[in-house]
């Protein structure tokens, strides 16, 4: 079941790696398919990953289709798509800058345009917990409020949008801002952008998630 679906999640595992979002098996993704979620295997690196590698769960998180055991963050997932109806697929990555900045428990503030209306105004870092668990899953909805990523206390990163594609080019975008806010407070004080201008690039964040 769900064949289209798990070529696609396969394809952005891959591009996960490319872009150096995650190594070996690091990291998940899934896909909210009606009652059902697409999701990658435990302990499978990508480059050797298959449609039948990957399981198919329901919300509960029983298994529905799969010889593998789904991802070890399968809670995470599903308290996302419980608590975000706009949720309809999670990009989670381990990459350098973002688990750097959640290592440092440092949310990233809006300092570029091109973040706000796209990932929401400021990236919180949620609470401490063991990966896996229910509580991670928990402790990353509350800080995903009004945004679209987290950063991950001790962790990584996890982005949520209605494709694969789009939660993809989320952590990249995430990933990117990170780096260039990590590089610039190597130099100086990086600078926010006005309050005024945040709030209006919030109500963009706001409308495009209705598209």
């Amino acid at each position: 079941m769900y064949e289209k679906e798990k070529k696609e999640l396969l394809d952005i595992c891959l591009e996960m790696i490319k872009n150096d979002l995650v190594i070996g098996s690091s990291g998940n993704a899934s896909l909210r398919v009606g009652d059902h979620v697409v999701i990658s295997p435990s302990s499978v690196n990508y480059s050797e990953m298959t449609a039948d590698d990957v399981v198919v769960i329901d919300l509960e998180g029983d298994e529905v289709e799969g010889a593998r055991n789904p991802s070890v963050e399968t809670p995470m997932h599903l308290e996302i798509y419980k608590n975000h109806s706009h949720a309809l697929a999670v990009v989670h990555t381990h990459s350098l800058y973002t688990s750097a900045m959640a290592i440092l428990h440092e949310p990233l503030p809006p300092i570029l345009d091109e973040i706000v209306p796209k990932l929401g105004a400021g990236i919180r870092v949620s609470k401490y917990a063991m990966p896996g668990t229910k509580q991670l899953g928990k402790n990353v909805v509350e800080v995903l409020e009004g945004r679209s990523a987290a950063l991950i206390a001790n962790h990584g990163a996890v982005c949520y949008a209605k494709t694969l594609k789009d939660a993809l080019f989320l952590s990249i975008l995430l990933e990117r801002a990170c780096k260039i806010y990590m590089t610039a407070k190597q130099v100086g004080k990086p600078i926010e952008l006005p309050e005024d201008v945040v709030e209006d690039e919030q109500d963009i964040w706001e409308m495009m998630r209705e598209f």
